[in-house]
């Protein structure tokens, strides 16, 4: 059998609309900060996934230009690329396993030996209001206008959970699964991956996004975030189409966000797979040192 593992990186510049975002108690911007980390901690992102890709007997590649655009804002666009590219790998490869440029591997188990890969291999996030919303927002008085304003942006799961129920109804499929895709991580067979057809539904998708759009069924005030996301479109072709796929436990895929110390001493203990989203690899690496 033929493995690979791939990731991306490239510079996204600060036009980005993460430029306006922020992470938890930071002064810069995401797409600042994730730049810094990004060039600060290079070598090690692409050493700990090549070294992962040899212990399990799989090939690894670093993709460093984007040669096709989705989307005019460069972050988005990227996520799009790796669909892309993973289509562009079937030709070529048995089975695919797929990694962020932030995540970190730091099992000695292969992901190809521990999972059936013959389903689509993603952590799903059950994106309810009940497990999304801040405390903060579930308990605020304020109007449900500024609660969507002030704990809320486009990249929140639960927006991206109702964009995909809303592109759902636009098809008469009426569906209450808030399950979203986090597409940092991708794992599965060839012929697995290759039901997805992310680039020929591509026009598909945003037509879909466009009518639910205008139907505006779930108000204005959450429907302004609705926009071509990537694992938006990944979870609706998902429901649409009945592609079976397996939800990764927390160890397979350990997000890590601004977590208090102990919470995420506990996740990096637990954890095979770090998704390090918030992008504080000193968590593993300390100094720029390795500790893996």
């Amino acid at each position: 059998m033929k493995n690979l593992i791939f990731s991306i990186y490239t510079s996204v510049q600060d036009s980005s609309t993460r430029s306006q975002t922020f992470f938890a108690k930071d002064t810069v911007s995401k797409s600042q900060r994730t730049h810094e980390q990004f060039k600060k901690y290079k070598d090690q992102l692409i050493t700990v996934k090549k070294s992962y890709a040899g212990l399990c007997g799989a090939n690894f590649v670093l993709v460093d230009a984007v040669d096709k655009h989705f989307s005019s804002d460069e972050f988005d666009s990227i996520n799009f690329y790796k669909h892309y590219l993973i289509e562009k790998f079937c030709n070529e490869y048995d089975n695919i396993l797929y990694l962020d440029f932030d995540v970190i591997p730091i099992t000695k188990e292969s992901f190809f030996e521990h999972h059936d890969m013959s389903v689509i291999n993603v952590h799903a996030v059950n994106a309810t209001k009940e497990n999304i919303w801040h405390k903060k927002a579930k308990h605020s008085e304020k109007s449900y206008i500024d609660i969507m304003q002030k704990h809320f942006d486009r990249y929140n799961m639960y927006c991206k959970a109702k964009c995909k129920l809303a592109m759902l109804s636009v098809d008469d499929i009426m569906n209450n699964d808030y399950h979203v895709a986090n597409t940092g991580i991708i794992g599965g067979s060839s012929n697995a991956l290759s039901q997805i057809k992310m680039t020929e539904r591509m026009s598909e998708c945003k037509h879909t996004l466009d009518c639910a759009v205008q139907e505006n069924m779930f108000g204005d005030e959450l429907t302004q975030y609705f926009f071509a996301n990537n694992e938006c479109f990944y979870s609706y072709i998902f429901d649409k189409y009945k592609i079976e796929w397996h939800n990764l436990s927390p160890d397979w895929h350990a997000m890590i966000f601004d977590q208090l110390n102990y919470t995420v001493k506990h996740q990096l203990h637990n954890a095979k797979l770090i998704h390090m989203i918030n992008k504080r690899f000193d968590y593993i690496w300390g100094n720029n040192e390795s500790t893996i």
